[in-house]
Protein backbone atom coordinates (compact mmCIF):
# COMPACT_ATOMS: atom_id res chain seq x y z
CA UNK A 1 0.00 0.00 0.00
CA UNK A 2 2.82 2.41 0.87
CA UNK A 3 4.57 1.81 -2.45
CA UNK A 4 1.35 2.49 -4.37
CA UNK A 5 0.80 5.72 -2.42
CA UNK A 6 4.36 6.87 -3.14
CA UNK A 7 3.99 6.12 -6.84
CA UNK A 8 0.72 8.08 -6.98
CA UNK A 9 2.36 11.01 -5.16
CA UNK A 10 5.40 11.04 -7.47
CA UNK A 11 3.24 10.83 -10.60
CA UNK A 12 1.00 13.60 -9.26
CA UNK A 13 4.01 15.79 -8.53
CA UNK A 14 5.46 15.24 -12.01
CA UNK A 15 2.13 16.04 -13.67
CA UNK A 16 1.86 19.17 -11.53
CA UNK A 17 5.36 20.21 -12.56
CA UNK A 18 4.48 19.62 -16.18
CA UNK A 19 1.21 21.53 -16.23
CA UNK A 20 1.57 24.23 -13.63
CA UNK A 21 5.10 25.55 -13.52
CA UNK A 22 5.45 27.17 -16.92
CA UNK A 23 8.44 25.10 -18.02
CA UNK A 24 8.98 25.49 -21.73
CA UNK A 25 11.22 24.76 -24.66
CA UNK A 26 13.76 27.41 -25.41
CA UNK A 27 14.22 28.20 -29.10
CA UNK A 28 17.88 27.32 -29.83
CA UNK A 29 17.08 27.65 -33.52
CA UNK A 30 17.91 30.31 -36.10
CA UNK A 31 16.76 31.25 -39.59
CA UNK A 32 19.64 29.37 -41.22
CA UNK A 33 18.62 26.54 -43.55
CA UNK A 34 20.53 23.27 -43.33
CA UNK A 35 20.08 22.30 -46.99
CA UNK A 36 18.42 19.48 -48.88
CA UNK A 37 19.33 15.99 -47.72
CA UNK A 38 21.22 17.21 -44.65
CA UNK A 39 20.36 16.72 -40.98
CA UNK A 40 21.15 18.65 -37.85
CA UNK A 41 21.06 17.88 -34.15
CA UNK A 42 20.98 20.60 -31.51
CA UNK A 43 21.42 19.68 -27.85
CA UNK A 44 20.99 22.34 -25.20
CA UNK A 45 20.65 23.01 -21.51
CA UNK A 46 18.62 25.90 -20.12
CA UNK A 47 17.81 27.07 -16.59
CA UNK A 48 14.94 29.05 -15.15
CA UNK A 49 13.82 30.27 -11.73
CA UNK A 50 10.08 29.99 -11.16
CA UNK A 51 7.74 30.68 -8.26
CA UNK A 52 5.82 27.76 -6.77
CA UNK A 53 3.58 28.86 -3.89
CA UNK A 54 5.79 31.92 -3.12
CA UNK A 55 8.95 29.77 -3.16
CA UNK A 56 11.65 30.23 -5.78
CA UNK A 57 12.50 26.99 -7.54
CA UNK A 58 15.32 26.44 -10.03
CA UNK A 59 14.70 24.08 -12.92
CA UNK A 60 17.05 22.75 -15.58
CA UNK A 61 15.62 21.87 -19.00
CA UNK A 62 17.87 19.66 -21.12
CA UNK A 63 16.42 19.55 -24.64
CA UNK A 64 17.23 18.47 -28.17
CA UNK A 65 16.01 19.17 -31.71
CA UNK A 66 16.54 16.92 -34.72
CA UNK A 67 15.96 18.47 -38.16
CA UNK A 68 16.02 17.13 -41.71
CA UNK A 69 16.37 19.32 -44.81
CA UNK A 70 13.51 18.57 -47.21
CA UNK A 71 14.67 21.18 -49.74
CA UNK A 72 17.39 23.83 -49.66
CA UNK A 73 14.99 26.20 -47.86
CA UNK A 74 12.56 23.88 -46.05
CA UNK A 75 13.26 21.72 -43.02
CA UNK A 76 11.27 19.41 -40.78
CA UNK A 77 12.15 19.36 -37.10
CA UNK A 78 11.22 17.54 -33.91
CA UNK A 79 12.19 18.66 -30.42
CA UNK A 80 11.81 17.08 -27.03
CA UNK A 81 13.30 17.41 -23.58
CA UNK A 82 13.08 17.04 -19.84
CA UNK A 83 12.75 19.30 -16.82
CA UNK A 84 14.71 18.61 -13.67
CA UNK A 85 14.09 20.26 -10.29
CA UNK A 86 17.50 21.35 -8.97
CA UNK A 87 16.53 21.09 -5.29
CA UNK A 88 14.32 18.00 -5.53
CA UNK A 89 15.80 16.05 -8.43
CA UNK A 90 12.30 15.43 -9.76
CA UNK A 91 12.22 14.78 -13.50
CA UNK A 92 9.35 15.64 -15.83
CA UNK A 93 8.71 15.45 -19.58
CA UNK A 94 8.77 18.75 -21.51
CA UNK A 95 6.82 17.21 -24.38
CA UNK A 96 7.37 16.75 -28.12
CA UNK A 97 6.75 19.35 -30.81
CA UNK A 98 7.18 19.03 -34.58
CA UNK A 99 7.65 21.98 -36.90
CA UNK A 100 8.29 23.05 -40.49
CA UNK A 101 10.61 25.98 -41.13
CA UNK A 102 11.03 27.79 -44.46
CA UNK A 103 13.94 30.16 -45.00
CA UNK A 104 12.74 33.15 -47.01
CA UNK A 105 16.05 34.98 -47.33
CA UNK A 106 19.61 34.08 -46.41
CA UNK A 107 22.56 36.17 -47.53
CA UNK A 108 26.10 36.14 -46.09
CA UNK A 109 27.28 39.47 -44.70
CA UNK A 110 23.66 40.57 -44.38
CA UNK A 111 20.74 38.78 -42.69
CA UNK A 112 18.52 35.71 -42.83
CA UNK A 113 14.75 35.52 -42.38
CA UNK A 114 12.58 32.43 -41.87
CA UNK A 115 9.04 31.47 -40.87
CA UNK A 116 7.95 28.36 -39.01
CA UNK A 117 4.77 26.54 -38.06
CA UNK A 118 4.34 23.57 -35.78
CA UNK A 119 2.43 21.87 -33.04
CA UNK A 120 2.40 19.07 -30.54
CA UNK A 121 2.19 18.44 -26.83
CA UNK A 122 4.33 20.37 -24.37
CA UNK A 123 4.25 22.19 -21.07
CA UNK A 124 4.93 25.46 -22.93
CA UNK A 125 1.74 24.87 -24.94
CA UNK A 126 -0.11 23.93 -21.72
CA UNK A 127 -0.89 20.55 -23.28
CA UNK A 128 -1.76 20.23 -26.97
CA UNK A 129 -1.29 23.33 -29.09
CA UNK A 130 0.02 25.12 -32.17
CA UNK A 131 2.86 27.56 -32.64
CA UNK A 132 4.25 29.91 -35.24
CA UNK A 133 7.76 31.35 -35.47
CA UNK A 134 9.52 34.32 -37.04
CA UNK A 135 13.32 34.03 -37.15
CA UNK A 136 15.72 36.86 -37.93
CA UNK A 137 19.52 36.39 -37.95
CA UNK A 138 22.36 38.77 -38.49
CA UNK A 139 24.84 37.01 -40.79
CA UNK A 140 27.48 39.70 -40.33
CA UNK A 141 30.49 37.91 -38.73
CA UNK A 142 31.15 40.56 -36.05
CA UNK A 143 27.44 40.80 -35.11
CA UNK A 144 26.23 37.15 -34.84
CA UNK A 145 22.85 37.77 -33.19
CA UNK A 146 19.52 36.04 -33.75
CA UNK A 147 16.01 37.02 -32.72
CA UNK A 148 12.89 34.86 -32.59
CA UNK A 149 9.24 35.61 -31.91
CA UNK A 150 6.98 32.63 -31.32
CA UNK A 151 3.21 32.97 -30.71
CA UNK A 152 1.85 29.85 -29.00
CA UNK A 153 -1.82 28.83 -29.11
CA UNK A 154 -2.82 26.29 -26.42
CA UNK A 155 -5.76 24.15 -27.59
CA UNK A 156 -6.42 22.35 -24.31
CA UNK A 157 -7.81 25.39 -22.47
CA UNK A 158 -11.32 26.79 -22.37
CA UNK A 159 -10.33 30.38 -23.24
CA UNK A 160 -8.08 30.46 -26.30
CA UNK A 161 -5.33 33.05 -25.89
CA UNK A 162 -1.85 33.45 -27.31
CA UNK A 163 1.25 33.00 -25.19
CA UNK A 164 4.15 35.11 -26.45
CA UNK A 165 7.69 33.76 -26.53
CA UNK A 166 10.72 35.89 -27.42
CA UNK A 167 14.35 34.86 -27.73
CA UNK A 168 17.60 36.65 -28.44
CA UNK A 169 20.91 34.91 -28.74
CA UNK A 170 24.37 34.55 -30.24
CA UNK A 171 25.16 32.02 -32.97
CA UNK A 172 28.90 31.43 -32.88
CA UNK A 173 30.24 29.41 -35.83
CA UNK A 174 32.79 26.84 -34.65
CA UNK A 175 33.17 25.22 -38.09
CA UNK A 176 31.11 25.01 -41.29
CA UNK A 177 29.06 22.22 -39.65
CA UNK A 178 29.02 23.19 -35.95
CA UNK A 179 28.01 26.22 -33.96
CA UNK A 180 27.38 27.32 -30.39
CA UNK A 181 24.09 28.98 -29.44
CA UNK A 182 23.76 31.13 -26.31
CA UNK A 183 20.25 32.39 -25.63
CA UNK A 184 17.99 34.42 -23.36
CA UNK A 185 14.30 33.60 -23.68
CA UNK A 186 11.01 34.88 -22.29
CA UNK A 187 7.83 32.77 -22.25
CA UNK A 188 4.79 34.56 -20.87
CA UNK A 189 7.10 36.74 -18.76
CA UNK A 190 9.15 33.82 -17.36
CA UNK A 191 12.83 34.25 -18.19
CA UNK A 192 15.24 31.48 -19.07
CA UNK A 193 18.79 31.31 -20.33
CA UNK A 194 20.88 28.55 -21.75
CA UNK A 195 23.49 27.28 -24.13
CA UNK A 196 23.29 24.81 -26.99
CA UNK A 197 25.50 22.99 -29.49
CA UNK A 198 24.21 22.51 -33.04
CA UNK A 199 25.89 20.19 -35.53
CA UNK A 200 24.83 19.41 -39.11
CA UNK A 201 25.76 16.29 -41.04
Amino acid sequence: MRIRTRVVCVVGLLVSLLLLTGCFFNVFETARSIGKGKSSLAVALAAMNIQIEDTASWLLTPQARLAVGLTDNLELGLRSGLMVGVATGNVGFLGAVGDLKVTLFEEPQSFALALGFGGGYSSGLVGWGLEGSIYFDSTVPFFPLYFVYRPLLPLGVTDLALIHQFAVGLHLELSPNARLLAELCSWGGILSGGIGFDVSF
